[in-house]
């Protein structure tokens, strides 16, 4: 039997990429073409080629919101033992609780083991970040095991053991929330976060920081860095570039 593809029209709440951009922009807008993943036979797969998130209710009753751009699949033998998806892109889970049959999310280096809890995961090739908004996760790698509570954040990246951090404002779920907010954060650091949730290149000089702080609107992130860039007493600057054509966040004049 050959691998099913579904596709399904329950979206939620609209992000057209496109909307963000504009003379003036800030950013890149990374517009690639989805990751196949082979989901063995009789496998399904979810590809979100939309402009919004799409919802996926996987068989065991775990929910699954799709960021625009992402694919997740799983083999037919899902929930017979333990329930393994793979994930190429971004995506929020309610994973239903089951202690016998493990939720399993793998890359080469690392396994992600769920039983019941609600997580906002991402990965990119061999780089795996999970945000955890209830319940707890447990990362392995190599024997280790690295647990990941409520309000943290836990990271993997090849030839690195797993670490974790505190993740109060669950700014990772900022692509579904719409709700971006910073206490102090590094300029740097609070870029990276804009540029993971949103699929965004932003290139800043290591000598431009200072200690972020404000609520913003994610459902425009456009809209935020040029907010950004207009702090720090101005000095913080944006280059106009046509849609398509990569900028950057410069200091000074």
């Amino acid at each position: 039997m050959e691998k099913s593809t579904i596709k399904t029209d329950s979206v939620v709440r609209p992000i057209n990429r496109f909307r963000w951009l504009s003379a003036a922009a800030v950013v890149l807008l990374l517009v690639t073409a989805g990751y196949f993943l082979l989901a063995g036979e009789g496998g399904t797969e979810y590809n979100n080629t939309s402009d919004a998130p799409m919802a996926v209710a996987l068989p065991d009753g775990t929910k699954v919101l799709l960021q625009e751009g992402s694919t997740l699949s799983y083999p037919v033998d899902y929930n017979d033992t333990e329930r393994h998806v793979d994930l190429s892109g971004q995506a929020f889970f309610e994973v239903h609780k089951d202690k016998d049959r493990p939720f399993l999310v793998n890359t080469s280096e690392t396994e992600l083991r769920v039983t019941g809890t609600a997580f906002n995961l991402r990965i990119n090739g061999e780089e795996m970040e999970v945000e955890v908004s209830e319940g707890s996760v447990e990362l392995h790698r190599q024997g280790h095991i690295t647990p990941v509570k409520a309000r943290q954040c836990g990271i993997a990246v090849p030839g690195k053991k797993c670490t974790r951090m505190e993740a109060t404002n669950l700014n990772r779920h900022a692509w579904r929330t719409g709700t971006l907010t910073f206490d102090s954060m590094p300029l740097s650091l609070a870029l990276k976060t804009i540029s993971n949730n949103f699929g965004l290149e932003i290139k800043v000089p290591t000598t431009c920081d200072f200690p972020l702080t404000g609520n913003f609107d994610g459902k425009n992130p456009i809209a935020v860095l040029e907010t950004i860039a207009a702090m720090d007493g101005g000095n913080l600057k944006q280059l106009a570039v046509d849609r398509y054509q990569l900028s950057d966040m410069v200091c000074g004049k």
